[in-house]
């Protein structure tokens, strides 16, 4: 796959109606005219049948073929014409009279998946590399994408698996004793130690299953073209299923360079303001995964349709995708009909912004992130039982949500910040980890401070945390800031939203009863009673005997998105938090208006720095104001313009406000509308 120096140059899926040849073909002409999109994946057998039943190799055959015509035909316009392999677990095998049919993934209760297949079959695995032979050689792709259904644990009946006989041999010779589905069922669904570590051990097996398959497909191919490079699209689950991004990768690849379509869009929905959780993971890959790999962003605004998902949360998503440091994006612009465009909008977006999504690609080169670390552990999913057979599927900390929403950058667990730790991620840092982070600093969700209590961490945290008494929960009415908060200005009060609207649900699993051990243990704001009493802490910072600083907070984050946690006085409280935290100010955050998400990077060899702005608001912002750190602020604020230029910002307006500068930039700004600002003592 060739690449245009730093050009944003992203990959069209396209379902090609073969019956209107010259219609598909045009169309992909008129992409490249207007938009400059020259790059294709044509999707392949999709879900409607094709690729089934008896004359399933000759499907492929006819495919291959298919793929070569179109890409000769469009050689001269110098588009290349790739397959995307969709969906992939749900191709049928290869026909065979006499065998028993191939094994079907099992979900943990005994249903048996409807289409996928497992990747341990061997006439399975077989007739996947037959496939992939038949298509290369007759179509000659530069690439090939595997469909996200590529994963155990998603699949139509199945939530959990694969839990087949061909599964349970091999997990049954890992463990070294023979274990039957109905064991694990019971097991997973009581949790404790011994399913923490058999789910450890079983999501293993399904990485395993996944890379052996990949492998194989992958030695199939290099028996015809080696340098085809075969990619994979990223599932949300595959988490769940082994942490196994990274090494299906590198067994497509072979000697090629891995590449991956991470994921970071959502279906039918043109919500804004959970930007931030939408796009965690995402960033989260970018980090661990590193530059070994080449990253393309899931710009996928599906059911590609703006009666459900706007161009402008399309173009957001882009371009967050660049600043994070993405090579590029897999860009979902038409429509899977046979009138590929008959909605304009996305394609015409990806047109106007390509001047400014190629500078942004060009300028984050460099740069770090900057920001507070929020911690995600992808084996964390082992220590929550499974519900029936549906495990609990998380794929981002529920810091990034708080932190994005109240303006605070943030980086996936690098750098040097403060760490920020919810719940059961807590339990996947051992001894040595747990220890260096509270010498250091780190703010823990009540539901995390519980299980480092649990560990024999409270002498540290300056607290026991257990689970709270009923009788006492049902008392609380409000939670108010004590005389020993800094942060908020004392003309707003101290009165925060009444705490029964965080409790309305699931209220004795969402809040954690915190006892202060120590005298040291500043109580930074408490529940009250309908008595009018203080009752118990819900926000703590202490000073521990390793040096570090700790924050609790007794809420369990990841079960509270009410006014209890979004609201003014804990913008500044958290905000206040942190920076105590870290022993300095944050890079820059933004100041007072709620749902505005900040993300921050820093070029550690010329002291430049980048900071991205969304609006998440349904209210335009005729003004965006931000606090920026007098280190980090500099001579020269430029403001990207949607030409790839940038444009210098008149900063006589800016305050300083002790050791920050406030930034103002002026709007409107709408809606998701990105604002990149890039901070430097050299004009440009």
């Amino acid at each position: 796959m060739t690449m245009k120096n730093d050009l944003f140059d992203p990959i069209v899926p396209f379902l090609f109606i073969k019956d209107k040849k010259e219609k598909m073909i045009e169309a992909m002409r008129k992409l490249n005219r207007e938009a400059g999109l020259r790059r294709f994946i044509l999707v392949f057998p999709t879900w409607d049948g094709e690729a089934k039943g008896a004359t399933i190799q000759q499907a492929f055959e006819a495919f291959g073929d298919l793929l070569g015509e179109v890409g000769r035909q469009v050689a001269a316009d110098s588009i290349e014409v790739g397959w995307w392999c969709a969906p992939s677990l749900s191709i049928d095998p290869l026909p065979s009279e006499g065998e028993a049919p191939a094994q079907k993934v099992v979900g943990i209760d005994g249903a048996v998946s409807q289409g996928a297949y497992c990747p341990l079959d061997e006439r399975f695995i077989a007739s996947m590399g037959t496939y992939m032979q038949t298509v290369v050689e007759r179509g000659r792709p530069p690439y090939i994408f595997f469909e996200d259904d590529y994963e155990m644990s998603n699949h139509d009946v199945v939530r959990f698996g694969c839990f087949c006989p061909l599964h349970l041999k091999r997990f049954s010779e890992l463990v070294g004793r023979e274990v039957s589905r109905e064991e694990l069922e019971t097991l997973f669904q009581s949790g404790g130690d011994q399913a923490v570590a058999y789910r450890k051990v079983w999501a293993g097996l399904m990485k395993d299953s996944l890379v052996g398959l990949a492998g194989s497909m992958r030695r199939a191919v290099d028996g015809v073209a080696p340098e085809t490079r075969m990619a994979l699209c990223q599932s949300f689950v595959c988490d769940l299923d082994g942490d196994f991004t990274e090494g299906v990768a590198k067994a497509l690849a072979g000697g090629t360079k891995p590449l991956v379509r991470l994921f970071g869009s959502d279906y039918s929905s043109d919500q804004a303001d959970h930007f931030a959780s939408l796009t965690f993971h995402m960033l989260h890959a970018k980090t661990t995964l590193g530059d070994e790999f080449e990253l393309i962003h899931e710009s996928d605004p599906f059911p590609h349709s703006r009666f459900f998902f706007s161009a402008a949360k399309l173009r957001a998503l882009i371009s967050l995708a660049l600043f994070y440091g993405f090579d590029g994006s897999q860009s979902y612009v038409t429509q899977y009909t046979d009138g590929p465009l008959e909605d304009e909008a996305y394609f015409r977006m990806i047109a106007r912004n390509k001047p400014f999504f190629t500078e942004l690609k060009r300028s984050v080169e460099g740069f770090r992130m900057a920001g507070p670390r929020v911690l995600y552990m992808p084996n964390a999913h082992a220590h929550r039982p499974i519900v029936g057979n549906q495990p609990t599927v998380i794929v981002t900390s529920a810091w990034a949500s708080v932190l994005g929403k109240m303006g605070i950058p943030y980086t996936a667990g690098s750098g040097s910040g403060p760490a920020m730790i919810c719940g059961e991620d807590i339990l996947e840092l051992s001894d040595a980890e747990l220890r260096e982070l509270l010498g250091s600093g780190v703010f823990l969700d009540g539901l995390a401070a519980m299980y480092a209590c649990r560990r024999g961490y409270g002498d540290l945290i300056g607290a026991e945390v257990t689970e709270m008494d009923a009788a006492l929960c049902d008392t609380f009415v409000s939670e108010r800031l004590t005389v020993l908060d800094e942060w908020t200005d004392p003309e707003s009060g101290a009165r925060m939203y009444f705490v029964n609207l965080a409790l309305a649900v699931q209220q004795y699993s969402s809040v954690f009863h915190i006892h202060p051990k120590h005298s040291e243990v500043r109580v930074m704001s408490e529940f009250w009673s309908d008595r009018e009493e203080a009752v118990a802490p819900a926000v703590t910072l202490y000073e521990n005997s390793l040096g570090g600083r700790v924050a609790v907070m007794a809420y369990n984050l990841r079960q509270n998105t009410s006014a209890s946690i979004y609201n003014y006085k804990r913008k500044e409280q958290i905000r206040g938090i942190t920076e105590w935290l870290g022993r300095s100010n944050l890079p820059v955050y933004a100041v007072k208006d709620p749902n505005v998400f900040v993300s921050a990077r820093e070029n550690p060899e010329n002291g430049d720095k980048l900071i991205a702005v969304y609006n998440l608001s349904l209210d335009p912002l005729e003004q965006v104001t931000l606090a920026v750190d007098a280190g980090w602020s500099k001579s020269y604020a430029y403001r990207l313009q949607d030409d790839g230029g940038w444009m210098l910002l008149d900063q006589t307006g800016n305050e300083l406000s002790k050791d920050k500068v406030m930034l103002k930039v002026q709007g409107a700004f709408s809606t998701l509308q990105p604002l990149v600002l890039r901070l430097s003592n050299r004009a440009f």
